[in-house]
C-alpha cells in the first residue's frame, strides 16, 4: 500500500473529492507555494498576497467537489485566486495600477545588484500595464503555462492571450531598453 505522503495530485485529488480531508490538505500544501508567489507577483503586495491565498484555498476547500479535473489542480487554484483578486478589487474599488513591489535588497555583487535592480524595474512596469496583459505574462514566463492553458484560465481565445503576452513583452523591451 502506498503511503500518502508519495501520491500524486490526481490520486490525492481523487480521495480528497471523496472526502479525504488529510489528501485535500496534502494537495493544498503541496500547491501553497505556486499560489502565493503568483498572487504576490499578480498584486504587489505581500499582505494582499496573504489574504488572498487564504481565501482561495477556503474556496478551493468547500467546492473541491465541483472541480472536474479537466485541468491541473494548480490551475484550478490560480482560476480561483483570480476571480478572488477580482472581486476584492471590485469590492474596494481599487485600480490595479501603481503598486508598488517592495524588494528587501541583500548583499549582492555588483553584477548581481545591477540584475536585481532591473528586474525589480521590469516586475515595476509590468505591475503598471493592464491587468490582462499581466496576468497573462505572469502564467507564461513565471509558470510555464502554454497559451492554450492561459486561454483557459482566462476563458479568452488563444489568439488573445497569444497578442496579450506579446504586446507585454514588446512593450517591456521599449521602456527598458
Amino acid at each position: 500500500m502506498r503511503c500518502l505522503l508519495v501520491l500524486e495530485d490526481k490520486e490525492l485529488l481523487d480521495k480528497a473529492r471523496q472526502g479525504n480531508k488529510y489528501c485535500l490538505n496534502l494537495l493544498l500544501q503541496n500547491n501553497y507555494q505556486m499560489l502565493y508567489g503568483f498572487l504576490i507577483k499578480l498584486t504587489g503586495d505581500k499582505d494582499l498576497a496573504e489574504d488572498l491565498v487564504q481565501d482561495t484555498l477556503l474556496k478551493a476547500s468547500l467546492n473541491i467537489t465541483k472541480f472536474r479535473g479537466d485541468s491541473k489542480f494548480s490551475s484550478y487554484l490560480i482560476t480561483i485566486g483570480i476571480n478572488t483578486y477580482k472581486n476584492y478589487l471590485r469590492k474596494n474599488k481599487v485600480r490595479t495600477e501603481n503598486y508598488n513591489f517592495e524588494f528587501k535588497v541583500s548583499h549582492y555583487g555588483e553584477e548581481d545588484l545591477i540584475n536585481h535592480i532591473r528586474f525589480k524595474e521590469a516586475l515595476n512596469h509590468l505591475n503598471n500595464m493592464p491587468y490582462e496583459k499581466r496576468i497573462s505574462f505572469i502564467l507564461k514566463h513565471y509558470y510555464g503555462y502554454s497559451i492554450e492553458e492561459i486561454s483557459e484560465i482566462l476563458k479568452v481565445s488563444s489568439g488573445t492571450t497569444k497578442s496579450r503576452i506579446h504586446n507585454t513583452i514588446k512593450k517591456l523591451r521599449e521602456i527598458l531598453s
